[in-house]
């Protein structure tokens, strides 16, 4: 695909309407507009805009932005947002969104936000939104929100929240909570509060109900939806890092690597009051995502293993361990639910 890189406003005059590639805009501009009303030229819907250095981007149909160092994005039309250093974004239609370092983000109609940094997201119609580090979230309309580090939380209308450390979370109409490390929690109408570690402020109203971690590995499996294989091995999955010659390694030790179709052991500490301990590590599939979605080359392993040998700690976040596991494959990130469609999307963006 083609590429320009875009200066002075003299250049982006006399860009040809009808390019077709990917367009850099630098040095700071703020008249940076992509879009097609308002006599304004437009670049076709098969673009994508790289917009850094306090550049102000907007772009409608279909476009795909990178926007850095405290950069303004306005993103429409199924379009898809990267944005960091104390960017400001608002997605809308479809939009997928990733925002750190203080942004505020204004995500809606399906879109996807992930927010770090102090960030703050509003997120609706169906959004899927994970914000973290006293991030501020309102989701609405069936989002799922995993919200750490003191984050506030408004969830209604069938949401799922994760709430971790101090964070305070009002949920309404069917939303689901995971409630960590003294959150704060007031439920409402046919919502569900399961409660991690006994520690929290928990209300609730109306249909409203608390649930605690499962105590059994049996009663673990049925809680995140384990699949089992016949009635003595379970299907669980690992976050490894798969380096440039196609091997998955261990991101703890990275001479301890998998190979699919073989079978790995590992000694395995059986202190169930040890949350993290030595031991194969694995999880159900949001864990492992989650623990993996910094890395640039995560790999998601799909394993199985005997159900007798794991080691369920009190106080798992979703992560159980063992000391034999058989590799069945690798599983692509966009079978991974929506937020391994965020990640691949990512992954696709930068390249």
């Amino acid at each position: 695909m083609k590429e320009v890189i875009i200066k002075t406003q003299k250049e982006w005059d006399e860009l040809d309407k009808n390019f077709d590639g990917i367009v850099y805009f630098e040095n700071g501009q703020n008249w940076i507009i992509i879009k097609e009303n308002k006599g304004c030229r437009r670049i076709v819907r098969s673009s994508r805009v790289v917009a850094r250095e306090y550049s102000s981007v907007v772009a409608w149909e279909h476009s795909s932005v990178v926007a850095w160092e405290h950069s303004s994005v306005e993103a429409r039309d199924n379009s898809s947002v990267e944005a960091r250093d104390n960017s400001s974004v608002e997605a809308r239609e479809h939009s997928s969104v990733v925002a750190w370092e203080h942004s505020s983000v204004v995500a809606r109609d399906n879109s996807s936000v992930e927010a770090r940094d102090n960030s703050s997201v509003e997120a609706r119609d169906n959004s899927s939104v994970e914000a973290r580090e006293h991030s501020s979230v309102v989701a609405r309309e069936h989002s799922s929100v995993v919200a750490w580090e003191h984050s506030s939380v408004v969830a209604w209308e069938h949401s799922s929240v994760v709430a971790w450390e101090h964070s305070s979370v009002e949920a309404r109409e069917h939303s689901s909570v995971v409630a960590w490390e003294h959150s704060s929690v007031v439920a409402q109408g046919n919502t569900q509060i399961v409660d991690i570690t006994d520690t929290h402020d928990l209300k609730i109203t109306g249909n409203a109900r608390i649930v605690y971690m499962p105590k059994a590995i049996q009663e673990f499996m049925d809680f995140y939806g384990i699949k089992k294989v016949g009635r003595t091995r379970a299907i669980f999955y690992k976050a490894v890092e798969k380096d440039a010659n196609g091997i998955y390694r261990s991101t703890w030790n990275s001479n301890f690597t998998y190979e699919i179709g073989k079978t790995k052991t590992e000694n395995c500490d059986p202190d169930i009051e040890e949350s993290c301990s030595y031991g194969i590590n694995i999880s159900h599939l949001d864990w492992a995502l989650r623990f993996g979605s910094d890395w640039n080359n995560l790999a998601i392993l799909e394993v199985e293993t005997r159900i007798d040998d794991i080691v369920l700690p009190k106080c798992t976040d979703g992560k159980v361990r063992t000391s034999k596991v058989k590799v069945l494959r690798e599983v692509p990130l966009e079978e991974c639910g929506v937020y391994g469609k965020i990640l691949a999307k990512r992954r696709k963006n930068n390249g």
